[in-house]
């Protein structure tokens, strides 16, 4: 029995040995409650002290991470933490950093998304494997590997796994290193490393050292292939047993003494081995001194390099300087070359004669200025109206820029001096003089020869231009100006097909190779085109015949001269003739292929004065018009082919120039012609004025009439009026077709006012036929209603309410007399 329960009976027992049970429950129940308060009191303390130690658990837990997580924020590494599974579990601030992402983006994703995709492929493999064999291959062992960033750049990082936990709950922590600087690092000095090898093994240069007695102590690899021996052959010899000072004994005494003063030496030049010979060498070598960190000398250290082939150029390049001077010497030209300091270097004795008596004071070594301004040119140079000092200024600007165009010089003797001055490569000049008077006379002279035949080209009546082989305008005269509206001045090297048919040029070629100026090129014959619509300047267009003839120089076709006019006049009226008269057109056709057969006869002719003579001379051979040039006595200087078959008629006279015009032809006036002195060729050489007249006579002496239009021109030679340039062309088939043109325009007036006449009456005459048979069509519908009506007055008659209307209408109709009208 419970000691409490046998205590309780005891109190409840009486003296007599009863027990009393109302006292015995009543202590059992006492005992109950005490029990069940004190179970009370023990669970509410049991429960106080849980709850106090899952506080404190919580906030040594809190702490621990809080610490955990301060150590992972301060570690200069990135710590990632993950779990059986792969999944990130921590994620610090170093890794933020290193990775682009933030913790919230990586939390409870797999850690692959930092591996490349190689990495990441065998990543949860490797954990399975660890997890069912224990056998760690990673972890506990540090690795370079390959991590890749939010931007999805790849970088090399230093990874050291670790396992947190043991049990079911295990974890592993990854410490990472960016370790891209250190790689970077480590390729530059591997690059750096072999750059040095690649500089030593390739240099031309050796990299020596001496000790404090100034034996040497190393040598590079490279003064073997130098001097032909092995680098280890020199060491313990210094530079004087080497050769330095055997041929300059001074060299070796100052040497000695800067080497005894510890002092650097530079290009030290000195010969190795035979002075003269395939084994002679010269070698220059500079030095520093070295000294310890406690500031003692230890010896020299430097670099050596074989410079025999330098020495060699230089010799070579004095022997070249030597020839170069010989060489201008012999020039037939004024040479002097500039250095680029722009001081005289070498001339010849040409360019010195040049300044006659004071050649003596041009000196080497002047600057071109100071030639310029010693007055060495002032006594030679024709300087001109703009004055000496102007010259000088354009002469010293014209040398700096040196640009190979040449300078113009004239002399107080008359002659003339081109100047050229080239940029040399150095920087220098090269002045190049050439006295050129004589190319300069015969200049003037062409110019000269030039200015008389323009004027007689521009004295021509159809436009005339010459072309190179290439299609483009090489000269033009007055009137192929006033043509196509452009001054001849501006149509000079431009493409002759665009400047007259824009509108179909190719732009390919300035040859179309179906015109008559191609197939004169082709064939070296004259091609003429009829009809060709030409363009104007201002877009307006006319129709042009031209003749291209061929230009020869040595045997070949150089260019051509194209003659054309203005036949948009022509081709009009010879379209009226054809509505007239075909026999008219006919009669025209004959005389334009008459007048091409002759243009093309005259072409064939050449004259051989001179190149540039013969040239003008084909372009005047080949007028249409006949040119004569006569002189302020009468006499005839020039004759083209066509003035002369003219003019001699069936009797061809070869020698015109220097017959007197008045041998040739008068002008006929009031029925007897006009000797020279009074003529209209006269005047023009006296007054300087152009006369024209497009219906004159022409009398020959051999009886010849010859009906013309001629225009008389001065010709200007030195600034005086010498001749007049007279060209003329025979008017009269013009004339003829001018009068049959005139007669059968009167014949088709006649005809069109006879045809007008009867215009004018039949035109009312079938007016009045139309309208009667209008009413003759109008008045039988008339007719059966006449009838009808009659029948219908008769049947009234007999009705008493309509007798008298129907005798009323059928007397109106009697008095009408219908019948008749219809």
């Amino acid at each position: 029995m419970h000691k409490l329960l046998e205590r309780q009976l005891h109190k409840a027992t009486s003296a007599q040995g009863s027990a009393d049970l109302t006292r015995l429950l009543e202590s059992v129940n006492g005992t109950y409650e005490a029990s069940d308060s004190e179970r009370r009191l023990r669970d509410r303390a049991l429960d106080i002290l849980q709850q106090e130690l899952e506080e404190v658990h919580r906030r040594i837990r809190q702490e621990a991470d809080a610490r955990f997580n301060v150590v992972m924020d301060n570690v200069g590494e990135a710590v990632v933490i993950i779990d059986q599974n792969g999944i990130v579990e921590q994620f610090n601030k170093a890794a933020e950093r290193i990775f682009g992402y933030s913790f919230d983006e990586v939390k409870g994703r797999n850690v692959t998304m930092l591996m490349r995709d190689e990495e990441a492929a065998t990543h949860d493999q490797k954990i399975m494997s660890f997890l069912g064999s224990g056998e760690a291959r990673i972890i506990g062992h540090g690795r370079e590997t390959i991590a890749k960033r939010k931007n999805g750049e790849i970088f090399p990082i230093d990874l050291a796994v670790g396992e947190v936990g043991t049990g079911s709950n295990r974890r592993f922590l990854g410490t990472i290193r960016d370790i891209s600087q250190r790689k970077r690092t480590e390729i530059e000095l591997r690059q750096s490393e072999g750059r040095f090898r690649d500089l030593a093994g390739s240099a031309s240069d050796w990299f020596w050292e001496t000790d404090e007695d100034y034996k040497i102590t190393f040598v590079s690899e490279r003064i073997g292939g130098i001097l032909g021996v092995r680098p280890v052959e020199v060491l313990g010899h210094d530079y004087f047993e080497l050769g330095l000072g055997d041929d300059d004994p001074e060299l070796a005494v100052q040497h000695r003494s800067d080497i005894d003063a510890h002092l650097p030496f530079r290009d030290l030049v000195f010969h190795v081995g035979p002075v003269v010979g395939k084994d002679s060498k010269v070698v220059r070598i500079s030095g520093l001194p070295i000294f310890d960190g406690d500031g003692r000398f230890i010896g020299y250290r430097g670099l050596g390099a074989d410079i025999t082939r330098e020495v060699e150029a230089e010799a070579r390049a004095r022997q070249a300087q030597q020839q170069l001077a010989d060489a201008i010497e012999s020039i037939i030209d004024g040479i002097a070359v500039f250095g680029p300091d722009d001081r005289m270097m070498a001339c010849n004795s040409e360019y010195r004669r040049f300044f006659g008596l004071a050649e003596e004071t041009i000196e080497t070594g002047m600057t071109f200025e100071q030639i310029l301004v010693s007055g060495a040119f002032k006594k030679i140079v024709n300087y001109g109206p703009s004055g000496y000092e102007d010259w000088l200024i354009s002469r010293l600007k014209h040398h700096r820029e040196a640009t190979g165009v040449p300078f113009l010089t004239n002399t107080v003797d008359g002659r003339w001096v081109s100047t050229r001055v080239y940029r040399t490569s150095e920087g220098g000049v090269v002045c190049v003089r050439t006295d050129i008077t004589q190319m300069k006379m015969r200049e003037q002279e062409l110019e000269a020869l030039r200015r008389r035949y323009e004027l007689i080209l521009d004295a021509a009546d159809e436009g005339i231009v010459g072309l190179d082989n290439h299609g483009h305008i090489t000269f033009a005269n007055r009137v192929a100006g006033q043509l196509i509206g452009i001054s001849p001045d501006k149509m000079i090297g431009r493409c002759f097909i665009a400047l007259v048919q824009p509108f179909s040029f190719s732009g390919e070629t300035c040859l179309e190779p179906e015109s008559a100026i191609s197939q004169t090129f082709k064939s070296g014959t004259s091609h003429k085109a009829e009809d060709e619509l030409f363009w104007r300047s201002d877009e307006t267009n006319f129709h042009a015949e031209y003749l291209a003839a061929p230009i020869f120089e040595d045997d070949s076709v150089a260019g051509v001269v194209v003659v054309f006019r203005d036949v948009t006049l022509k081709l009009a009226f010879e379209r009226a003739l054809s509505d007239h008269q075909h026999l008219l057109e006919q009669q025209v056709e004959e005389r334009t292929a008459k007048l091409t057969d002759e243009v093309l006869e005259r072409t064939r002719t050449e004259a051989a004065l001179r190149e540039s003579q013969s040239r003008l001379k084909d372009i005047t051979d080949n007028l249409f018009e006949s040119i004569l040039v006569i002189s302020e006595s009468g006499h005839v200087v020039f004759a083209n082919k066509s003035a002369k078959k003219m003019l001699s008629g069936d009797n061809l006279m070869e020698e015109f120039e220097g017959c007197h015009a008045d041998e040739l032809f008068t002008l006929k006036r009031d029925e007897r012609g006009t000797p020279f002195e009074v003529s209209p060729w006269h005047f023009v050489i006296a007054s300087a004025v152009t006369l024209r007249d497009d219906d004159a006579v022409f009398v020959t002496p051999l009886g010849l009439t010859l009906s013309v239009a001629y225009a008389c021109s001065p010709l200007i030679e030195d600034k005086k009026r010498r001749s007049a340039i007279l060209s003329f062309r025979d008017i009269t088939a013009l004339k003829a077709a001018q009068r049959e043109a005139l007669h059968a325009s009167r014949l088709a007036s006649v005809g069109e006012l006879a045809a007008g006449i009867a215009h004018e009456i039949n035109t009312p005459i079938q007016y009045i036929g139309d309208n009667l048979r209008f009413i003759g069509d109008a008045l039988k519908d008339i007719s059966p209603l006449l009838q009808s009506a009659r029948e219908l007055a008769k049947l009234a008659t007999g009705h008493p309410d309509c007798s008298s209307v129907t005798r009323e209408f059928l007397e109106l109709t009697e008095k009408a007399d219908l019948d008749y009208l219809i």
